[in-house]
């Protein structure tokens, strides 16, 4: 019998750290297979640096309600440099991400406050942000009281004032940082006025502004908008009245006046407030004789004005009536008329008259004439039988068709061509180029 020795109780090769080699050839196949791996998963989705092309907005918290920015943050954006596969740069927007700064137990003063950027994907590493951190002016929220001041942008119309406005309040109050509060001298509202004749009352938006009329950002008004009336008035020794047109006589027959217009409608009349006083709210033209007129009539008339008054820029008044045919309806009957039918057929027609309903300019349905209103039935393409056919009319330009009654009309078309009645017995001639059979004895 052989006895093993202690050197001979485990011959497997060790290393000197006393693992079996077989473990130690485990590892490293599994550390290869990992690394393999990773390469794999890598060149399939490539781990990719680049910049984000959407900025992310910085938000602000931490704030003492009774202080507030010299600068509006709401504008300010961070941009950013990202590692990312690149599966997922395509799937990334700007809510994947959150840009915040704290400004809790700040005090008034100015301040460097980091931009903190945190991701929603853990996939997503962000290696760089623009800017890293901003400065901040805090200060101190004012409130004061300021006067309204109405800004009349054009004119009221020629011969009229507008009078001081009055703005309902007559003040507000502003509030917000204590650089921008301070600047605010007044707060401006724009009227426009437009050439009106009347008192103009509008609601206007309010704009603060310093004291070289500019615009001052960061502040709040209360109330936003105010209530603004700008009295209208005419000024003294001129009154406004209307033109009448004086028309003698009548257009000819059949026709009538459709418009009468004064080019001015109205006119500034001057002179001393008693003799403006028993003026009344118009002045007339000449007379203009539209008799027998048959078209528009178009003249220039002066003005018949009152002792010791004048009117303003006096040049007459250019007057247009306009004058049209009367619009009418009338009936008349016409004989269908048939068109379209073959030579070898003919047509008889159930109706000898139909109905016809025109409209248009009185003086044009008087003149019509027999011939001037057709109307026609078309046969084109009907075989023998009975058929309800369709009028058709022609009448002249200008007047309008606006019915016919009846709506169709029956017509029954036979054939020209005599009809050959076959004798019992007689055999039926067979048709050109066929034999003509022959009868069997009978036996």
């Amino acid at each position: 019998m052989l006895w093993k020795t202690p050197l001979m109780r485990n011959n497997r090769p060790t290393n000197r750290f006393n693992i079996p080699e077989t473990l130690v050839t485990l590892l490293m196949s599994v550390a290869l297979a990992l690394i393999v791996w990773i390469f794999a998963v890598d060149q399939e989705n490539p781990s990719i640096r680049d910049d984000f092309s959407t900025p992310i907005p910085i938000g602000v918290r931490g704030l003492n309600p009774g202080l507030q920015t010299l600068q509006d943050l709401t504008q300010r954006t961070v941009s950013l440099n990202l590692r990312a596969p690149q599966r997922t740069w395509q799937s990334l927007t700007a809510s994947d991400f959150i840009a915040t700064i704290d400004l809790t137990a700040l005090q008034p003063g100015s301040h460097d406050v980091a931009v903190a950027v945190t991701g929603v994907n853990p996939d997503v590493e962000i290696l760089e942000r623009e800017p890293r951190q901003l400065r901040v002016q805090i200060e101190n929220v004012i409130t004061k009281t300021v006067p309204i001041q109405v800004d009349i942008a054009d004119s009221a119309a020629f011969g009229y004032d507008w009078q001081t406005a009055i703005t309902e309040p007559e003040t507000v109050e502003i509030s917000g940082p204590e650089t921008q509060v301070n600047q605010v001298r007044a707060v401006h509202a724009e009227v426009r006025l437009l050439g009106t004749k009347n008192q103009v009352e509008r609601n206007q938006p309010l704009v603060a502004r310093d004291g070289q009329n500019q615009p001052v950002d960061r502040v709040s008004m209360s109330p936003a908008s105010v209530r603004i009336v700008v009295p209208v008035v005419q000024r003294p020794g001129r009154k406004e009245v209307a033109v009448l047109v004086l028309v003698q006589g009548q257009p000819a027959p059949s026709y009538r006046i459709t418009s009468i217009k004064p080019e001015p409608a109205t006119v500034i009349l001057l002179g001393s407030a008693d003799a403006l006083r028993n003026v009344p709210g118009y002045v007339e033209t000449a007379p203009l004789s539209i008799e027998g007129a048959t078209g528009e009539v178009r003249e220039r008339l002066p003005l018949n004005l009152p002792e010791n008054v004048s009117v303003l820029e006096e040049a007459g008044v250019l007057v247009t009536v306009g004058i049209s045919a009367i619009e009418s309806s009338a009936t008349v009957s016409r004989q269908p008329v048939v068109v379209g039918l073959s030579e070898l057929l003919t047509a008889t027609v159930s109706l000898a008259r139909v109905d016809v309903l025109l409209s248009g300019a009185l003086p044009r349905l008087d003149a019509l004439a027999p011939d001037d209103v057709r109307v026609t039935l078309d046969l084109t393409g009907l075989v023998p039988g009975s058929h309800v056919v369709v009028p058709s009319v022609v009448a002249p330009e200008g007047i309008l068709v606006q019915d016919v009654i009846p709506q169709a009309v029956e017509v029954v078309i036979a054939s020209l061509l005599p009809t050959v009645e076959a004798t019992p017995g007689t055999p039926t001639p067979a048709p050109a180029g066929e034999p003509i059979p022959t009868p069997t004895p009978l036996k």
